[in-house]
C-alpha cells in the first residue's frame, strides 16, 4: 500500500522516531510517549493491562498486530462504506483495544446539548466515535446540535468539554485515529494521532508505532466505570508530565543563562572583535545592552528551533510538479547545510568544538536570509526579528569560535535528565511555558569582568529574579478571561454572521498595560482566533486555521506595554511563535507591544486638543514648588500658543488617528510590500565587512 503523501516523520524522542503518530497541542507530553513506548510510565505492568499472569505484554502486542493488519486490510479491500467501516471499527476497538462492552448508544444530551456520539465503553466514560471514511474533520449534520453542522472530532472534543463523567474519548474514520481529552479553554486544536494507513503499510507496516499507540489507547488505559474519571493511567502519565516538564523549564532556565554566558564571553575573547571589546571598554556600548542584544540573539535561536520543528518556517509547497521537485531541493539544502536542527545534532559532539568559526558564519548567512528572503533554501522573508535596522540586534560583523557556539546550541536544546540526555520539545512547548524560563532572566545584572569576561551579579535585593512569581499565573489569567473577555465576545458577535461577526471580533482592542512576556495577550488572542477559526470553519478549524486567526488578532487586536525593554521584546517573540504562516512574514508588532509606563500618558483624545490642565503641575508630598510652578507656567504659555496655531507640533490628532487606523488596516503579507524579494545567497558576501568601532554588534 502507498504511504500518504501527507504523512511525514515526527520526532517524539531524541532516541525514538515515530512515522505514524503525531501530537498537536499538549495533550501528552512527548517525553512521556517515548517512555510508554520503551515501558517506564509506571502503571505498565502485565496485570495494569488486564493480563493473565502467565501473559507477556510484548507477545500480546505482537499477537495483537496481525490481526489489527487483516481487519485493516480487509477493510481497505472492500468498499469502504459506512457498512464496512462500521465493521471495521467495531472490530478494531473491541478485539485489537478491547473495549470488551463497546456498544451502541442514542444521542447524549447535556447541558440543552445533543451529541450523537454513537459508541460507548466502559460504562459510558470513553465516547468512542465512528466518522465517516477519511472525514474526521468534515462538517456533517449528521453531527449536528440542533441546526449547526459540526465534524466528528469537534463533536466529541465538545461533549469531553461538558461531560463530567467522561474525561477521555476516541475517534476514528478509518484512516487516522485520535485520542482526546477534555479542553474547555479550546483555544486550539489538543490530540494524540496515529496515521493507520502509515502503521498497517503492507510493505513498510510500523510495529514500534502500533505498539506505542496500542499502550496508550488500550482499554485499560481509561480506568473503570466504578472508579472517578481521573482515577487512570491517561490521567496519571498527563499529570506526571506535567511535574516532569516543569523540572524540565527549570534546567532550562538553567540551560539558556548558560548559554547567555558562552555566548556573552565568546564575542568579548575572539581576536577578530577588537572593535567590540573598544565599544564595551570605553562605555560606547553599556553592559546592560550588551546583555539586551545577547538576549535577542537568543530569542532569534528560539525562534528557529520552534519554526523548524514545527514545519512552519518555509514556503507553502507549490502544487506544479516542477516547482514543487525545485521547492523538495531547496529544503534539502537548507537541512544540510543551514538549519539549526543540524547545528543541534551536532553540539553533542565534542570533536565539532573547535577554534574554527564556519559555524557561527551558516548562523549569520541564516539569519540574514530569514530577514531579506531566501528562495535558495525555500525561506521567505520574515523581518520583524530578524530585521537589520541599525539597532544592536546581531552580532553579524563579529566572529564566534565553534567551541562555544555549540555549546550555547547545546545549553538551549538538550537537557541533562536522570534518564540520560533529552532534546528539548520545543515544537510542543506551551509558549507561556518559554515565558516562565524567559521571565526570570529578565532582571539579570551583567558584568564585565576584565576585557575578555562576562558573568551574572544577579539583580540586587531582588528575591524574584529566578522565580517570575510576580507575573500573572495562568490560572488567574484564564479566570479574567472567562469573566471580562468571553462576555465580550459573545455581545460583539451577538446578531452577527460569518465575515460581519469575524470583522467585528477583528475590531476588538485588548490593552495588557504591564503586559510582561505577553502571557495574558497571547491568551486572549487565542480565545479571539478560537471564535474566528469557528466563524470561518464551521466544520473542524484545523491547527494552520487557529494560527492563521491567532496571527490576524495577533496584529489587529492586541496592545501591550511594559517598563522591561526586554520583557516587551519578549512578549514579541511569543506572539510571532504562536502566529508564524508559512510563506509570510511575522507580523509588524512594534506599534502594538511598547516600552513604557502605562501609569503615566494621555488617555484621550481630549488632552492633545484641549492641552494638559494646569492642575495636573500642583505640588504634591515630596515635589519641588518652584519647579512645579515653573512647569505650570510654561505648561500655560505653550497650550495658549497652541489655541492661536503658533505651535503645531502635535497636529490634528483626528487626522492623526485616521491615518493610524489606514496604516493599521494595511495587509502584511509581504515585508518588501511587492517590491521583490531581498538579496539571494549569491549577494551574500563570503566575509562581512571588516569590524570597525563605527560598526557595533
Amino acid at each position: 500500500m502507498a504511504r500518504r503523501a501527507t504523512s511525514r516523520a515526527r520526532r517524539i524522542d531524541p532516541l525514538i522516531t515515530f512515522d505514524a503518530l503525531s501530537i498537536e497541542g499538549a495533550i501528552l507530553q512527548p517525553e512521556m510517549i517515548a517512555r510508554i513506548a520503551a515501558r517506564e510510565a509506571g502503571e505498565q505492568e502485565e496485570i495494569a493491562y488486564g493480563l493473565d499472569p502467565k501473559e507477556k505484554l510484548r507477545d500480546v502486542v505482537q499477537t495483537k498486530f496481525p490481526l489489527a493488519q487483516s481487519l485493516f486490510a480487509r477493510f481497505v479491500g472492500s468498499d469502504r462504506g459506512p457498512q464496512a467501516l462500521k465493521r471495521f471499527l467495531q472490530n478494531l476497538f473491541a478485539q485489537v483495544f478491547e473495549f470488551t462492552d463497546l456498544g451502541q448508544t442514542g444521542p447524549i444530551e447535556s447541558t440543552g446539548r445533543f451529541f450523537p456520539i454513537g459508541h460507548q465503553a466502559l460504562g459510558g466514560c470513553v465516547p468512542i466515535v465512528f466518522a465517516p471514511h477519511d472525514k474526521i474533520d468534515a462538517s456533517s449534520k449528521a453531527f449536528s446540535d440542533g441546526g449547526r453542522a459540526r465534524s466528528p472530532s469537534q463533536m466529541l472534543q465538545e461533549l469531553l468539554n461538558v461531560e463530567d463523567r467522561a474525561l477521555w474519548g476516541l475517534v476514528c474514520d478509518g484512516v487516522r485515529l485520535r485520542l482526546y481529552r477534555d479542553n474547555a479553554a479550546l483555544t486550539r486544536p489538543a490530540y494524540l494521532e496515529a496515521d493507520l494507513e502509515r502503521i498497517f503499510d503492507a510493505d513498510t507496516p510500523l510495529m514500534a508505532d502500533f505498539s506505542a499507540l496500542w499502550m496508550i489507547v488500550h482499554a485499560s488505559r481509561f480506568g473503570s466505570a466504578d472508579a472517578p474519571v481521573t482515577d487512570c493511567a491517561l490521567e496519571h502519565w498527563r499529570e506526571a508530565g506535567g511535574k516532569q516538564g516543569a523540572t524540565a523549564r527549570e534546567r532550562l532556565r538553567e540551560g539558556v543563562e548558560k548559554a547567555l554566558l558562552e555566548l556573552g564571553e565568546g564575542f568579548i575573547e575572539h581576536p577578530a572583535n577588537e572593535a567590540l571589546r573598544a565599544d564595551l571598554h570605553e562605555g560606547r556600548l553599556s553592559p546592560q545592552s550588551y546583555l539586551e542584544a545577547l538576549l535577542r540573539l537568543i530569542y532569534r535561536f528560539l525562534f528557529v528551533f520552534t519554526a523548524e520543528d514545527r514545519d512552519l518556517l518555509h514556503l507553502p509547497t507549490p502544487e506544479e510538479p516542477d516547482a514543487a521537485r525545485a521547492h523538495a531541493r531547496a529544503k534539502a539544502i537548507y537541512a544540510r547545510g543551514y538549519s539549526l536542527a543540524r547545528l543541534r545534532d551536532r553540539s553533542v559532539k565534542r570533536h565539532v568544538r573547535d577554534r574554527h568559526g564556519d559555524g557561527w558564519e551558516g548562523v549569520v548567512i541564516l539569519f540574514g536570509a530569514l530577514w531579506r528572503g531566501e528562495p535558495v533554501l525555500a525561506l521567505p522573508a520574515l523581518g520583524g526579528l530578524f530585521a537589520n535596522d541599525g539597532e544592536p540586534r546581531s552580532f553579524e560583523d563579529c566572529s564566534l569560535s565553534n567551541a562555544r557556539l555549540y555549546e550555547a546550541i547545546f545549553r538551549l536544546a538538550w537537557l541533562r535528565t536522570e534518564a540520560g540526555l533529552e532534546r528539548v520539545n520545543w515544537r510542543d512547548m506551551e509558549t507561556e511555558e518559554l515565558g516562565s524560563v524567559y521571565e526570570s532572566l529578565l532582571e539579570l545584572a551583567p558584568k564585565l569582568g576584565g576585557p575578555e569576561g562576562f558573568s551574572f551579579i544577579g539583580a540586587a535585593g531582588n528575591s524574584r529574579k529566578t522565580t517570575a512569581s510576580y507575573y500573572t499565573p495562568d490560572s488567574l489569567v484564564q479566570a479574567l478571561l472567562d469573566e471580562a473577555l468571553d462576555p465580550l465576545i459573545d455581545a460583539t458577535v451577538d446578531g452577527k454572521e460569518g465575515r460581519a461577526a469575524i470583522e467585528a471580533l477583528l475590531s476588538l482592542k485588548i490593552i495588557d498595560p504591564a503586559c510582561g512576556s505577553g502571557h495574558f495577550l497571547l491568551a486572549a488572542g487565542r480565545r479571539v482566533a478560537a471564535r474566528c477559526a469557528q466563524l470561518a470553519s464551521p466544520g473542524a478549524p484545523s491547527a494552520s486555521d487557529y494560527r492563521h486567526w491567532l496571527r490576524e488578532a495577533a496584529r489587529r487586536c492586541l496592545f501591550g506595554v511594559d517598563k522591561n525593554p526586554l520583557a516587551v521584546e519578549l512578549a514579541k517573540v511569543a506572539l510571532w511563535i504562536e502566529t508564524v504562516e508559512p510563506g509570510k512574514p511575522l507580523s509588524f508588532l512594534d506599534a502594538h507591544i511598547r516600552c513604557g509606563d502605562s501609569l503615566l500618558g494621555v488617555y484621550g483624545l481630549d488632552a492633545l486638543q484641549k492641552g494638559i490642565s494646569d492642575g495636573a503641575y500642583k505640588p504634591l508630598t515630596g515635589d519641588v514648588k518652584a519647579a512645579a510652578s515653573e512647569w505650570r507656567k510654561r505648561n500655560k504659555a505653550e497650550r495658549e500658543a497652541r489655541a492661536q496655531g503658533e505651535l503645531g507640533l502635535i497636529g490634528p490628532p483626528r487626522a492623526l488617528m485616521e491615518a493610524a487606523r489606514k496604516l493599521e488596516a494595511q495587509e502584511e503579507d509581504d515585508l518588501f510590500g511587492g517590491r521583490g524579494e531581498g538579496q539571494g545567497l549569491s549577494d551574500i558576501p563570503r566575509r562581512r565587512r571588516p569590524p570597525s568601532a563605527g560598526n557595533r554588534l
